[in-house]
């Protein structure tokens, strides 16, 4: 037992990361994107391109005129994100984004919670979920 301790009290002593202060996503337009997430997804905008969640780290969004964009594939080529985002009211959530005529590529009870996966403006692909209580 006080060997797991001390194995513990290393790793915590030897750890070089603290948390995540920021997530980045790529987009063509930073005045666009801001605008978006404030109003879309309802994050406070601290300046152009950084933007505020009720908790956690902030999202900067990172000019680029490149074709790039946040996504990676499932074994059955499923577009996925990258992070999922916590929601409390997902059916609100896909109110707005149908509201706004976002991709949603995936709604649905996954049995732990509701879960929805969706495209923004740029190409990113997003989630969020709904734990169930």
């Amino acid at each position: 037992m006080s060997e797991q301790i001390n194995n513990g009290a290393t790793r915590t002593k030897n750890r070089l990361i603290e948390y995540v202060d920021h997530v980045q996503l790529p987009v063509n337009n930073i005045e666009k994107g801001t605008e978006w997430y404030s109003r879309v997804l309802g994050l406070e905008v601290m300046a152009p391109g950084w933007l505020k969640f009720a908790q956690g780290p902030l999202l900067m969004l990172h000019h680029s005129s490149k074709d790039t964009k946040v996504s990676w594939l499932s074994e059955d080529d499923f577009p996925m994100p990258a992070f999922m985002f916590l929601t409390k009211n997902i059916e609100a959530l896909h109110a707005a984004l149908t509201d706004n005529n976002s991709m949603i590529r995936m709604y649905q009870d996954e049995g732990f919670g509701w879960v929805i996966k969706f495209v923004d403006p740029f190409g990113n692909e997003l989630g969020a979920y709904a734990p169930k209580e």
